[in-house]
């Protein structure tokens, strides 16, 4: 039986739900239905009430300023934003991004609509939304028997809605390439299920010009249809050849313009392979993560009994379902799900290969890698289809087998939310949107601190100095001062704003000019002009503590503490690290010290810590460290004379 003829043997209802065992249940099938359809509706419209809350809440908290990938992305000059497209540009290697399909949609939206990042944060977030939709419809129109058996697979999609899921919030909402990649991606399941095999073939072309990424789902889906195919005494038709052949030459292609020349791992890590111990904690890590029971949260032994346990819960029904009775009569279904599931464990061995030993040695570590978000979420996108595979196959071995698959599917969603509520004492955590929006303003306020501190370190008389590097790790871990110049030169938005508010805010033009004059005592001759000391010049109104040198990971080393500036009341604006009476070295605010708040008694302190590195060239000596209020007031933290640098 050709798979056309198989979607002709199973007529669909109005909800979209394939009600070909209703007749047989021992429930009466209109009511079941109405009411199985009514309760996937409601869960469907809270999904899409929490995004539309988190969007317009998340559009209020949100700046204009640029975050990790996007400075590459749009002032990549090696990425065809900027420059006119050509072949090389669009194919160009970008760390283990390929992305062809992203870099002409970026460049087109660009020409749209500018150096506007609240923009495409907006655009963003509907392709967060339409990624939800597209899922919904491949997992309710071609992955469940009846309607009672979506009730389970709505309840599992709805942890996809959560802002604080992993922490994954800008790879959801804020970002533009995951989530239209996997909205190609499910556009691709459902358009292949359907028979329409040209659009299939465009939405395979998109989302699997993603690198690796793209890669690993293309294979799975592969896979997939090649043992379905076998299963069917080699019987072939269109949509065989473009989910086997289709998926295996994007693959191919995929993976050698990934690899070809590195390997796509820009962190310089030796590999982990697959017969290392790191290599299955990564993967074992990153699905307990997913299931909410990271490695921090519940120690090893259990996190990794969870990961082995999700991993299996996935990994059976996809198995079941390509080689068990549920999967000849379905193929669809069959090859949506266990393509998802096999994409998903592709891709996280891959990430493992490359980035399992970031962390350190030993189970432990390798294991905390697998809890990065980005590296957690293609695991909690599986759940859902995982729930649709059991209740395929738990619908399969009973008469009444609607009742049973939505059965074993809340059972298992139910084991989703106790997971991901354990050791918590607030389940509803998982919507939470201030706790989403404080993480945004934090990250944006300490991004906009870094940058204005840069440009105004870097203002000459000649002009800006852009050959000094800029690492600002709320914004990106990368140097962004060559995407920071090529912004600049097109008067951005947000580089606009951040030199106006540096004119209209005083401690700007005073660290300016203590940046500018290079020393100490001819600044504050400058400074004694324009500036009234509050309470007797003494820097009353300033707070603070250099609590000690570390040694950071990198070999630097750094100066750890807090300031604040109790006159405004918040953190103080900046801090400055002086050798005899020369500025060498500057930091804002905006490490987390909650212990700060507590003991001021006062919740707008809790960003105030700081981590200033110390140029390498002075370690070992006599430093000094002075803390910069909101009004330009100057105070040193530390006695007269400094302090050693050492840790």
């Amino acid at each position: 039986m050709s798979l056309d003829s198989l979607d002709r043997s199973f007529p669909r209802t109005r909800g979209g739900a394939d009600m070909h065992d209703a007749a047989r249940s021992e429930v009466p099938a209109g009511r079941a239905s109405s009411s199985a359809r009514t309760l996937v509706g409601l869960l469907l419209g809270v999904g899409a009430l929490i995004v539309a809350y988190q969007f317009g809440m998340n559009m209020h908290a949100s700046t204009g300023l640029p975050y990790w990938d996007d400075w590459g992305y749009f002032f990549g000059t090696a990425q065809g934003v900027q420059q006119p497209l050509t072949f090389q540009s669009i194919f160009a290697k970008d760390s283990d991004h390929v992305a062809p399909f992203f870099k002409l949609l970026t460049h087109g939206l660009w020409q749209a609509i500018g150096v506007d990042f609240l923009t495409f944060r907006l655009v963003g977030w509907l392709a967060f939304a339409a990624m939800l939709a597209a899922y919904a419809l491949v997992l309710l129109r071609d992955c469940v028997r009846s309607a009672w058996d979506g009730v389970p697979v709505a309840a599992a999609g709805l942890f996809l809605t959560g802002t604080l899921n992993n922490e994954y919030f800008y790879y959801q909402h804020m970002g533009l390439a995951q989530p239209i990649f996997f909205t190609c991606l499910f556009l691709f399941l459902h358009t292949l299920a359907r028979g329409r095999l040209v659009l299939a073939t465009l939405f395979l072309l998109a989302f699997g010009s993603t690198g690796v990424f793209g890669a690993s789902y293309a294979l799975g889906a592969a896979g997939a249809g090649a043992v379905l195919a076998l299963r069917r005494d080699g019987e072939r038709d269109g949509r065989t050849l473009v989910a086997v052949g289709g998926g295996l030459l994007l693959t191919a292609a995929m993976l050698w313009m990934t690899f070809h020349g590195s390997y796509a791992n820009h962190t310089g890590q030796p590999l982990v392979l697959p017969w290392h111990s790191g290599f299955w904690a990564f993967l074992l890590g990153a699905f307990a993560t997913a299931a909410g029971l990271p490695v921090e949260a519940v120690g090893a032994p259990l996190s990794l009994a969870a990961g082995a346990a999700a991993l299996a819960l996935c990994l059976i029904p996809a198995a079941g379902l390509l080689l068990g009775r549920a999967g000849r009569e379905r193929p669809n279904a069959a090859l949506a799900i266990s393509g998802l599931i096999a994409g998903t464990v592709i891709v996280t061995m891959t990430t493992a290969l490359g980035r399992a030993g970031l962390c350190g040695e030993g189970i432990a570590n390798a294991m905390r890698c697998g809890t990065i978000p980005r590296y957690a979420y293609p695991v909690l996108l599986a759940f859902p289809a995982a729930v649709a595979g059991w209740t395929l196959l738990f619908g399969r071995r009973t008469r009444v087998g609607a009742g049973a698959g939505a059965f074993a599917g809340l059972v298992l969603a139910a084991a989703l939310a106790v997971g991901h509520g354990a050791g918590t004492d607030a389940f509803w955590r998982h919507w939470s949107v201030a706790g989403l929006n404080r993480m945004v303003a934090e990250r944006d306020g300490a991004a906009e601190r870094c940058v204005a501190t840069y440009l105004q370190a870097i203002r000459k008389p000649a002009g800006m100095d852009w050959s000094q590097p800029l690492v600002c790790p709320s914004a990106s871990p990368r140097n962004i001062a060559p995407f920071l110049q090529a912004a600049y030169d097109l008067k951005a938005d947000f580089v606009q704003t951040i030199l106006a508010d540096a004119a209209s805010r005083p401690e700007r033009g005073t660290l300016a000019t203590l940046l500018q004059a290079g020393k100490l005592d001819e600044a504050s001759a400058q400074l004694r002009l324009d500036i009234v000391p509050r309470d007797g010049g003494q820097g009353g109104g300033l707070l603070g503590s250099l609590d000690r040198f570390t040694q950071l990971p990198s070999g630097s080393l750094a100066a750890l503490g807090w300031a604040v500036d109790a006159a405004v009341p918040a953190p103080a604006a900046f801090v400055l690290l002086g050798v005899g009476d020369r500025i060498v070295a500057t930091a804002p605010t905006g490490g987390a010290r909650p212990d700060v708040a507590t003991v001021l008694k006062d919740g707008r302190m809790t960003d105030s810590g700081f981590a200033l590195p110390i140029p390498p060239e002075l370690a070992g000596q006599r430093v000094r460290l002075f803390v910069l209020g909101h009004d330009g007031e100057l105070k040193e933290l530390t006695p007269p004379g400094g302090v050693a640098a050492t840790p």
